[in-house]
């Protein structure tokens, strides 16, 4: 797991969040969930992305974001699950194919790292005194229900269940 903390940055976790979850939609992940304190001091991210093909060469991605605390005091934590579960399958079974997947995990949660890092300094000093959601409903890539991102494949909003229209 990865973690820090920044102070002093004044940053809207909301955007911050919604920045994320839309990161891992542009990045091709198949499921992302997002969970959140309705007073806007939490929010928790969960990304999958699977098959069996990921499966065999261990490149299975699942990750989770945790953003919390206020803006101008506040902790980002990183954490990968399945990603290690087939080790010795990786290593044994896929002729070290696997271990490049594995390797190739490593790499990914590097650049979402990376990605978080660069978006908390372009947000610094964005929050305004408001949890309001900066989400603009009913645009294409946004669920018309609730507002949030859509992958342009997607039949259903993962968020809320709507249809896309």
């Amino acid at each position: 797991m990865r973690e820090n903390d920044w102070v002093n940055k004044n940053v809207d976790l909301r955007r911050l969040s919604e920045m994320v979850q839309q990161f891992f939609y542009d990045d091709g992940f198949s499921e992302v969930k997002v969970d959140e304190d309705p007073n806007g001091t939490w929010f928790e991210l969960q990304a999958k992305k699977m098959g069996a093909l990921r499966t065999i060469v261990s490149s299975r991605k699942a990750i989770h974001v945790i953003i919390k605390g206020e803006p101008n005091k506040f902790t980002v934590s990183i954490g990968t699950g399945e990603w290690g579960k087939n080790f010795v399958v990786a290593g044994v079974f896929t002729g070290g194919i696997g271990l490049v997947g594995m390797g190739l995990n490593l790499r990914f949660t590097n650049k979402v790292w990376n990605f978080i890092k660069e978006t908390i300094t372009s947000l610094e000093n964005s929050y305004t005194g408001t949890t309001k959601s900066t989400r603009k409903k009913g645009t294409s890539t946004s669920c018309n229900n609730c507002g949030a991102p859509i992958r342009s494949t997607a039949k259903f909003c993962d968020q809320c269940g709507s249809t896309r229209s």
